[in-house]
């Protein structure tokens, strides 16, 4: 063998146990501490994002003190009790209250079966008013104005007298609403 092919294969060698140090050493390390930098870099923005909401608290409590009041006047759009008897009697209370402000007459109240419309339990109540045009149409804006949830269901009315067409008679089905909702199983029946 001649110095020069000794050369050559010492070189060969070299370069063949370089880049087995580099393939089974240095690329690992290189590839694990370039790992290590990643989560540590994903730790740092966990950290950040943590913090930030942590911060955020007083936005939080604003946010339930916010909803508590819109809950707050929800419940109070629902009829104060919870039993279908005694909402009707406050309903037929505030309908009767009603009428006296628009100036017409209720001469029949009904009360109808308490059932369950989109899952809240409703009290319906029949009246029959005896009223003029203006009359009746104050009475319907001061029903869907008030400030309890009431719903005007049926509407028919009728000329009480031939000779008379401004007096009108009137049968409405209007409901009020109980804070209780439908149970699940009772909805998917």
């Amino acid at each position: 063998m001649t110095a020069r092919d000794k050369q050559f294969l010492i070189g060969g060698a070299v370069f063949i146990v370089f880049y087995v140090l580099y393939l089974f050493v240095a690329e690992p390390l290189y590839k694990k501490n370039k790992s290590a930098v990643q989560d540590i870099e994903n730790k740092i923005l966990f950290i950040q994002k943590y913090f930030a909401v942590i911060n955020q608290e007083s936005l939080y409590q604003q946010q339930e003190q916010a909803n508590q009041q819109i809950r707050t006047q929800l419940e109070q759009r629902f009829l104060d009790e919870n039993q279908p008897g005694l909402a009707a009697a406050q309903l037929q209370k505030i309908l009767e209250e009603l009428s006296r402000q628009s100036g017409v007459e209720m001469p029949r109240v009904r009360v109808e079966k308490a059932r369950f419309v989109q899952g809240l339990l409703s009290v319906p109540i029949e009246v029959t008013l005896l009223s003029t045009t203006r009359g009746l149409t104050q009475f319907i804006r001061s029903v869907e104005s008030h400030q309890k949830f009431l719903v005007i269901e049926e509407l028919n009315s009728r000329i009480s007298a031939k000779g008379e067409p401004e007096k009108l008679q009137t049968r409405l089905l209007i409901s009020g609403f109980i804070h209780q909702f439908e149970s699940g199983d009772k909805q998917n029946t």
